[in-house]
């Protein structure tokens, strides 16, 4: 009778609660780093568009810099000392043309050669047009040279002497020059001197007659160090920073001195991901990057500027904390399955002992 009782009493098995426990562990394991992931992925999304977010202000800051830049040089076609000095130099279009171009070959021999205070250059760079030209760009921190030519490319002022005389084979002067009716605007890609240790841009508009057309082209040598300034002033949050690129990757303005003349990782990347519409782009590799793109290309308004602006920061700048979480709440959901088991396994040791020792002579009664 007492063993047909002991049969129906239910008994916990501990043991096989732990081994349960422990087939449960797996999926559950899986499934939170599963949802880690996903969230992750997520919220780099959304890093990804603000970042996105931050390199459009700094293009249209970059676009207005450049657009004050241009207004101001176009201040100087309307100068009356200047427009003088090239209707001066025109005048040598009434006489004989093919004598006048000749003229110039012999005369940028000569230059190179003359000194500073020589008749031939005194005459230029001590002209009213120069010297109001001077007085122009101390006060314009950002620009460096300006020179203004005549209808034919010859020099008639300039800030100081280490010019040529002679521009109308360049490419910045003939685009300028356009089709000597309007003339066009013409916004040079950035070139850089090793000595002065700073980039530098060419700005050209052209001197324009409401009667004969084009007369004269004035140029400016601009320092991209405005565009530092603005790009550095661009809070975007703590580890991120935004670049001023060329398309194949050399940085134009980074923050720090230190990472200028680099190669930025993955421009090519970039630029495909910007011509497709993206507004950002996460890396594979390690450390993990987060780009924020423009929707726009400079070369869209101005043709030679490949310029790419990028703001990036490292995914655990934005994910650390999540990462963070991710690792405590696996580490306690292991820690406590095994602290769960353990407990199982002591309790099933306890149970299965019998409260009263059996004493084989009971058998016998």
């Amino acid at each position: 009778m007492a063993k047909s009782n002991d049969n129906k009493r239910f008994r916990f098995d501990f043991r096989i609660l732990s081994i349960l426990m422990l087939i449960t562990a797996i999926p559950v394991l899986i499934g939170l780093w599963w949802f880690f992931a996903s969230y992750r992925q997520t919220y780099l999304e959304l890093a990804g568009k603000r970042l996105g977010d931050t390199a459009e202000t700094a293009y249209v800051a970059v676009n207005s810099h450049l657009e004050n830049q241009i207004v101001a040089i176009a201040s100087l076609t309307e100068v009356a000392s200047l427009r003088d000095a090239v209707s001066n130099a025109n005048k040598d279009l009434n006489k004989n043309l093919e004598e006048v171009r000749k003229a110039i070959p012999k005369m940028v021999t000569l230059w190179a050669k003359l000194d500073r205070n020589s008749p031939e250059i005194k005459a230029i760079l001590d002209n009213p047009s120069s010297q109001y030209l001077r007085r122009y760009a101390g006060l314009n921190r950002y620009c460096h040279q300006v020179i203004v030519t005549d209808y034919l490319g010859r020099l008639v002022a300039s800030t100081n002497r280490s010019v040529p005389y002679y521009y109308a084979l360049e490419k910045w002067w003939q685009e300028t020059f356009a089709d000597g009716v309007k003339g066009a605007i013409f916004v040079g890609n950035v070139r850089y001197d090793a000595d002065a240790r700073s980039f530098y841009m060419d700005v050209a508009l052209p001197i324009v007659d409401s009667n004969r057309g084009v007369t004269g082209v004035v140029k400016g040598l601009m320092d991209t160090r405005g565009i530092e300034d603005l790009l550095g002033s661009i809070r975007a949050g703590s580890g991120t920073a935004v670049f001023l690129t060329l398309e194949k990757g050399d940085i134009i303005s980074a923050p720090g001195d230190a990472q200028r003349q680099l190669s930025f990782p993955g421009a090519q990347e970039i630029t495909t991901a910007r011509d497709r519409g993206k507004k950002f782009l996460i890396s594979a590799g390690k450390p993990q990057m987060v780009y924020g793109l423009t929707q726009k290309a400079f070369t869209q308004t101005y043709p030679n500027l490949d310029w790419n602006i990028i703001s990036m920061a490292e995914a655990d700048t934005f994910v650390g904390p999540l990462t963070n979480l991710r690792t405590y709440c696996m580490a306690l959901l292991i820690g406590t399955m095994l602290v769960s088991v353990i407990a199982a396994f002591m309790l099933s040791d306890v149970e299965s002992k019998p409260v009263i020792e059996e004493d084989p002579h009971l058998e016998e009664i």
